[in-house]
């Protein structure tokens, strides 16, 4: 278990006044805690493992007294790849567990969810490994739950790009969302290793929508530091890149985390507004 950063503003509120925001995948878990009518951050925390079960949450959990506190809202996103998005006029809920083993194969230890994904005509089919899916409920019962790409998909706005990619990194991997004006065209979350996969996943997804690497807007997230080689081998390859930053303002002697690393909770607990 390795803890990527611990951030504190040193600012307290009541519980009953804060917001707490999860973000739990394959491989991390993280969490901020904000004020739940201005949005003011005081807590950042994000953990990485090579594999985040329950024994790795019960340990996190564990560490960090905060997350058992009283809380106006709890909101807590799977960041599990295993999805399929389902316009709803095809949606049939008795099909939902048959369409995820067809796509991903067999999954009979994970709990198959669905949820609307507001605005967009589309259903969110997707799974959570069961010990993951039973220890969130049991700690937090009464929070609001969404799917990673649920939560994507409402940040796309509408544009006259030729096409946007949003991506996302954790230690491991990196999410895709695609985009061309106020059009999905893919969610999907891909392992990487070096940054030459990052670099072929992309330039595939643009071969599949035609998009020229000259303009296509490619906004980055995560944990992607600037000065990495893996940012410096995406500015070679496309020519409109930048980075999405978190709207919140980091305490002094913290500037050494850049607000991109904490976006995807940041979107997260706009999602609670």
């Amino acid at each position: 278990m390795k803890q990527e950063f611990n951030i504190s503003t040193g600012k307290t509120e009541e519980p009953s006044n804060q917001l707490l925001s999860i973000r739990v995948g394959e491989k991390h878990f993280g969490f901020s805690i904000t004020n739940s009518h201005t949005g003011e951050l005081y807590k950042l925390v994000w953990y990485t493992s090579a594999e985040m079960d329950e024994k790795g949450l019960n340990e996190v959990y564990q560490k960090h007294d905060e997350l058992r506190q009283s809380f106006s809202q709890t909101v807590l996103c799977y960041d599990h790849p295993q999805s399929v998005l389902v316009p709803v006029t095809h949606y049939r809920q008795e099909d939902a567990q048959l369409l995820l083993q067809t796509m991903f194969g067999p999954a009979l230890k994970d709990q198959c969810k669905q949820e609307d994904v507001p605005g967009w005509q589309l259903q969110n089919i997707y799974s959570v490994p069961k010990d993951v899916f039973d220890w969130t409920y049991e700690n937090f019962a009464g929070g609001t739950y969404w799917h990673t790409y649920t939560v994507g998909i409402r940040k796309i706005e509408a544009t006259n790009f030729e096409g946007s990619l949003s991506v996302d990194f954790r230690a491991d991997d990196f999410s895709v969302i695609a985009s061309k004006g106020s059009k999905l065209l893919l969610a999907q979350t891909y392992e990487y290793f070096t940054p030459a996969d990052v670099i072929y996943y992309l330039l595939n997804v643009c071969r599949q929508f035609a998009f020229s690497q000259d303009t296509v807007r490619v906004a980055l997230s995560g944990l992607i530091d600037k000065q990495s080689t893996l940012y410096n081998e995406l500015y070679q390859y496309f020519l409109h890149v930048r980075f999405r930053e978190a709207e919140w303002a980091l305490p002094p002697g913290e500037q050494e985390y850049p607000s991109h690393f904490f976006t995807s909770l940041n979107d997260l607990a706009q999602c609670a507004s």
